[in-house]
């Protein structure tokens, strides 16, 4: 069964490398499928336009609620202690020549099936 919409996480390492670089790490990257049972609004007696209108806007709407970013890491501190503790053991495996940590965050987005 196809999905009408994708989604997809993945953790995001901002940090100074050992050559004085601004490097990007992403990793942890998961992608989910979504689907739409039922949008809401919707009418029985409402023609193909109409119905095919608000799935659009319906759509667009969880596209919108799935595509944000989460900060974990900035201003040289982090956001809350619980993140730190998952995250910081892990660091230097995941980014080896990293001098100065950046930011850290979670990019959420999401997109229309094709």
């Amino acid at each position: 069964m196809g999905c009408d919409y994708y989604t997809q996480s993945e953790l995001v390492i901002e940090y100074v490398d050992d050559k004085g670089a601004i490097s990007k790490t992403r990793t942890n990257r998961v992608l989910e499928k979504g689907y739409v049972f039922s949008v809401p609004d919707a009418d029985s007696d409402d023609d193909y336009e109409t119905q095919s209108k608000k799935y659009d806007e319906y759509i667009e709407k969880m596209i919108n609620e799935h595509t944000y970013k989460k900060m974990l890491y900035d201003n040289e501190e982090w956001i809350k202690s619980s993140y730190e503790k998952k995250y910081a053991k892990d660091l230097n495996i995941i980014c080896p020549r990293m001098v100065k940590l950046v930011k850290v965050y979670k990019d959420h987005s999401a997109w229309k099936r094709f």
